[in-house]
Parts: structure tokens; C-alpha cells; sequence
């Protein structure tokens, strides 16, 4: 459990809001913020025009965001949106083709956690002023 809490939520957590980055980064974002946990700031760095984070509460939740001078159109938003999930689907197969080879509790976990992070981002859904990376892609569809 203390694996899930400390190490694969908050390493899922951050593989799956780089995906937006490089969504983000793909589009010629001009500032990207990836905050990793609550609370706090304990760590903070810039690399590459991204505005790293690290909260003290660091194994609850994340977020990227991003800006650029001209707006973003909507396939751009949708790229962004997307390659979150993806990202996290990508490590879920590369967790399961190294458990393949070394089976063990602790990679079982971290695929396992991804994935459920992957999955859940595709379920359009949103709950107390956020929301997941699927509804965000059915807004962006159905304002067409």
C-alpha cells in the first residue's frame, strides 16, 4: 500500500500530465505548469519553458496547464487532452512487457495503476469543478 500511496500514484500521476506537455509542447505552447500533489510547494524547477512543481502532498492528484499567444484551435485542445491518457496507456503496455519478463507485485501495481488512470481520463465525466480529460474532448466535439 505504501508502494501505491508514495511511488505509483505519484509517478502515474506525473507520467500521464507530461503527456499533456507534450500535447502542449506539440502545438507550440509558449508557458507549461506541471504541479504534481497538494498543498504546499517543496520543489520547483523550470526546464524547457515548463514550470515544474512538486507539492507536499505530492501522491494527490496533478495537473498540467498551458498557454500560447494565439489561441489554441480545437484539434490542438483535443491533441492536448488526448496524449494524457495515451501516455498513460503507452506506460501501461511498457509496465506489461517488462512484468512479462520480471513479474513482481510492485510493477503489477504501477501497470495496474496506469491503466486505471488511462481509463478513467477516457470516461467523460465531471465532478466538483474538475474534469476528465474525456469530457474535455466531448466539449471541444460537440461545440463544433
Amino acid at each position: 500500500m505504501l508502494f501505491l500511496i508514495f511511488v505509483a500514484a505519484p509517478a502515474g500521476t506525473g507520467i500521464h500530465e507530461f503527456g499533456h506537455i507534450i500535447g502542449a509542447k506539440s502545438v507550440g505552447a509558449d508557458k507549461m505548469l506541471l504541479s504534481i500533489g497538494v498543498g504546499t510547494i517543496v520543489y520547483r524547477s523550470m526546464w524547457k519553458k515548463i514550470n515544474i512543481t512538486v507539492r507536499a502532498f505530492f501522491f494527490i492528484g496533478g495537473m498540467a496547464c498551458s498557454e500560447r499567444k494565439i489561441p489554441y484551435r480545437p484539434r490542438e485542445r483535443i491533441r492536448i487532452a488526448v496524449l494524457g491518457p495515451l501516455n498513460s496507456f503507452l506506460a501501461t503496455g511498457f509496465c506489461y512487457a517488462l512484468y512479462a519478463v520480471y513479474p513482481n507485485g510492485y510493477l503489477l501495481l504501477f501497470l495496474l495503476f496506469n491503466l486505471w488512470i488511462a481509463a478513467v481520463n477516457t470516461i467523460p465525466f465531471r465532478f466538483k469543478g474538475k474534469q476528465s480529460d474525456g469530457y474535455t474532448i466531448l466539449r471541444i466535439i460537440m461545440q463544433k
